[in-house]
């Protein structure tokens, strides 16, 4: 089965025996938010609550049907909004741009990109193991090597 990016589409992920979060295509490609297994979801379909994160991930994560087949398809209107994210040069740490969701970059001192999930591409074994350890209240190793250097 081969799985296409669909805005609204809304997966179920496995990343144990007895675990699994949501995926929640938005509406740009690459960008899936992420909702813990608890979440509740309101009448008209969508989550009750904030993702646990949104992230830019690498279409191998789902095309191949890892994820299963879509539960189901929100509205576009109903989808949450990208956020914005941070690049840092891996040479010089005081160049630092603010990615804004259409792809413009601003420059950026390293302290403005503080709290800003960074701009990277997740595999499906790093988002499990984010969701994993996000569930067990400890820091992602990936995430960590990722955050911003001051």
């Amino acid at each position: 089965m081969r799985v296409e990016f669909t805005p609204g589409s809304l997966f179920k992920v496995l990343v144990r025996e007895d675990g699994h979060a949501y995926a929640l295509m938005l509406s740009v490609f690459p960008y899936v938010a992420f909702y813990g297994e608890n979440v509740s979801m309101e009448e008209a379909g969508f989550p009750s609550e904030a993702p646990m994160f949104i992230i830019v991930v690498a279409r191998t994560a789902y095309a191949s049907g890892g994820w299963g087949s879509p539960l189901r398809r929100l509205a576009e209107e109903f989808l949450p909004a990208i956020p914005r994210f941070f690049w840092q040069s891996p040479v010089k740490k005081s160049e630092c741009k603010i990615v804004e969701p259409i792809k413009r970059r601003v420059a950026a001192a390293p302290g403005e990109c503080v709290g800003l999930e960074p701009e990277a591409v997740w595999s499906q074994e790093h988002i499990e193991a984010r969701i994993i350890d996000t569930y067990a209240g400890r820091p992602n190793a990936f995430l960590e090597s990722l955050r911003v250097r001051l």
